[in-house]
């Protein structure tokens, strides 16, 4: 495994949710069936002995004589596991294993456990052929303090947010998504919304989506050194757009202005 950069850890991270989203294939020889679901749980419920079953029911859109329609997907199993101590979730579908990271976020090197800990469990039950996808998306939500901040208190302008954005009023919605090569997508969304506290105050969301399409086989070591490399993009956007004043934030010292 190559070398990770080590970065801050702050005690007061402004994580709202941190998930990774692990694609996989299964072989011709043990395809998918509903049951998978059943074993996971049994193979994890030591540590989730919450389990909660769901439909996910999807559109697909089609172009017809008509013009544009839509048809119902089949709805799609998923299993939904949730941790005995800690603030983490565990989902399981036909194609796709999450690991949903809740506050108080633990730290990268904590959560990249969790994710190994679940995608092993899930190796043994499924025997995935190959992973196919992954995704490592970081939500920011940073809380102003006044009436009177702006995004520009808390935001810097860098390769995915436009200086305009940050002179902006409330309602403000930007949104970059970039196609780093043909395998591997980076998403950042700034945007706001209120708060729902009784001060008022408008709540800033940072969404940093890291996805890279490359096709690798399932064994642990991979999969770590591909997070390991989407985790190094996010933070690289994440320290790029916090000024000063998040940063302070961020370590729980007093802003003079």
């Amino acid at each position: 495994m190559t070398e990770v950069t080590q970065h801050p850890s702050y005690p007061y991270p402004t994580i709202a949710e941190a998930l990774c989203e692990v694609h996989f294939a299964l072989s011709p020889e043990k395809p998918w069936r509903a049951s998978f679901i059943g074993d996971f749980f049994k193979a994890i419920q030591s540590e989730y002995p919450e389990m909660e079953p769901l439909q996910d029911v999807g559109l697909q859109f089609e172009m017809g004589p008509q013009g544009l329609g839509q048809r119902l997907l089949p709805p799609r199993q998923r299993g939904r596991f949730k941790h005995a101590d800690r603030q983490l979730l565990l989902q399981l579908a036909e194609d796709t294993l999450t690991v949903n990271v809740l506050p108080p976020y633990p730290g990268w090197p904590r959560m990249v456990q969790e994710v190994m800990e679940a995608w092993q469990k899930a190796v043994e039950v499924l025997a995935p052929s190959a992973i196919t996808q992954i995704g490592l998306r970081y939500i920011n939500r940073i809380e102003a303090v006044s009436k009177n901040d702006r995004v520009s208190d808390w935001i810097k302008a860098n390769e995915y947010i436009a200086p305009g954005v940050l002179r902006s009023d409330p309602g403000f919605l930007s949104r970059a998504e970039v196609h780093l090569d043909t395998q591997n997508t980076l998403i950042v969304t700034l945007g706001d919304q209120p708060s729902g506290s009784s001060a008022g105050h408008n709540v800033i969301i940072l969404d940093i989506d890291r996805v890279s399409q490359r096709e690798f086989s399932p064994q642990n070591n991979n999969l770590s050194h591909e997070i390991d490399h989407l985790h190094e993009d996010v933070w690289k956007v994440f320290s790029s757009a916090k000024s000063d004043r998040l940063e302070l934030l961020l370590k729980g010292e007093p802003w003079e202005s």
